[in-house]
């Protein structure tokens, strides 16, 4: 997700180009034999990375670790110097275009209502991709071969397009995530606390009429309610509680995976690794050995 500096470059298949002194173009298509992992600072940017096919994770200043999936892309801005990590598993094909922009283009961005949270130096936003900004991308790759001036100012012009189509997605994104329908506050409350109490009980065996129970609401009250508040079904929060603390008894302890999965509030180790798998791109074990990977050479 940064450009990063220092090291032999590992990562075959890709194809570069300076398109300007403020945009640079890499378009990847390969498949890994090893497990990949880059690491190193960056300078300030403005990065549009669009996959098509690939998995993974990154982390940019020590935040929240975030994934790789097929057909999304990501926005990374950086006002300052950060540092990053970026790890690709081996055995999957991968399809990106990396789209490097000047960072003086930030405020910009910012005027569109994507701005920096005042407590950060660098933030990243990620959507599903569209059917726009895909056509883009497949223009911007059959373009790479005409180096001509016409050529390379068509390409200038698309990249621009699409950051634009990215930028306009995700403020439309912002948009959607508003609730539709107008909850009294009441119900915002005992949904809070539906919230709440599936965090605090994620890891026991739970069942969706019990949380409603406990927050006061009917069963269809909560699954409306929680979906138009909170954008995510009650059942799949679950499921994403009890799979954030995976990921830290992962990161942080020798616990087996069985185990592991029991103390989340999975009936056993496949079950935990199919869900793992289908969230993240890649088994609970890989992602073992690659944070291990990470700490190591930090």
């Amino acid at each position: 997700m940064v450009k990063h500096k220092g090291g032999k470059e590992t990562l075959t298949g890709i194809d570069h180009l300076q398109l300007t002194p403020h945009i640079v173009l890499k378009h990847v298509q390969t498949t890994l034999q090893q497990d990949l992992l880059l690491q190193g600072e960056s300078a300030a940017h403005l990065t549009l990375v669009i996959m098509m096919e690939g998995a993974g994770h990154f982390s940019l200043n020590q935040q929240t670790l975030q994934h790789y999936r097929p057909q999304s892309f990501w926005l990374s801005c950086a006002q300052t110097a950060c540092h990053g990590y970026d790890f690709f598993p081996r055995h999957h094909f991968y399809h990106l275009l990396i789209l490097e922009f000047s960072p003086d283009l930030i405020p910009l961005v910012d005027e569109c209502g994507l701005s920096v949270p005042a407590q950060e130096d660098a933030w990243i936003l990620s959507a599903v991709l569209t059917d726009e900004i895909a056509r883009q991308m497949q223009q911007i790759q059959q373009g790479f071969s005409d180096r001509s001036a016409l050529g390379r100012l068509r390409l200038e012009s698309l990249a621009l397009g699409t950051l634009w189509l990215a930028v306009r997605e995700l403020c439309q994104q912002r948009k959607r995530v508003v609730p539709a329908v107008r909850l009294p506050n009441r119900e915002r409350r005992r949904l809070i606390a539906a919230r709440d109490y599936i965090r605090q009980n994620a890891a026991q065996p739970l069942c969706i009429e019990e949380v409603a129970q406990h927050a006061g609401l009917s069963l269809m009250a909560l699954k409306r309610g929680f979906r138009a508040m909170f954008a995510i079904t009650p059942w799949n929060y679950v499921i994403e509680c009890r799979l954030r603390e995976a990921q830290r008894l992962l990161e942080s302890s020798p616990l087996p995976l069985n185990d592991i999965a029991l103390h989340c509030g999975f009936a056993h180790a496949s079950h935990l690794s199919r869900f793992f798998h289908r969230q993240f791109g890649q088994t609970p074990g890989r992602y073992r050995n690659s944070r291990g990977q990470a700490m190591l050479r930090g």
